[in-house]
């Protein structure tokens, strides 16, 4: 495996800008994703929000049904390309600090890579180089 084509997730979910959260939590709990894109009323991708960002309101006691996409989501959304090596993802997530990355062919989005994923890979990797 070289590229983050090959562990990417192809499924790629978006919202609205003006979705409130149980709406975004409904999507993501139906589709089975830990993250969705944010979407603009062009069809533009301009954020992510992640599962643990509505948990976090959650925490806070916040009012979920009063608050927007727009309002939590995280941007800019980090990009690579689905031909990028795994090296190169690795880089920017340990530059960023992010834990998702959008992937794209020629500039459209085609799948998310997760760091989790990611680190998993490795750890496999490397543990198969141990036993051989």
């Amino acid at each position: 495996m070289s590229n983050v084509d090959e562990l990417a997730r192809h499924n790629v979910f978006t919202c609205r800008t003006t979705d409130d959260i149980p709406t975004v939590a409904k999507r993501m709990v139906d589709a089975e994703v830990g993250s969705i894109f944010v979407e603009n009323n062009e069809g533009k991708i301009i954020g992510l929000i992640t599962d643990g960002q509505i948990l976090r309101l959650v925490a806070d006691r916040a009012q979920p049904s009063r608050i927007i996409a727009e309002d939590i989501m995280a941007t800019p959304v980090e990009k690579i390309d689905k031909d990028a090596s795994i090296k190169d993802a690795w880089e920017i997530f340990m530059k960023t600090g992010y834990k998702r990355l959008a992937v794209t062919d020629k500039g459209k989005i085609v799948g998310v890579l997760s760091r989790k994923i990611l680190q998993r890979f490795m750890r496999y990797t490397r543990a198969k180089t141990l036993v051989t």
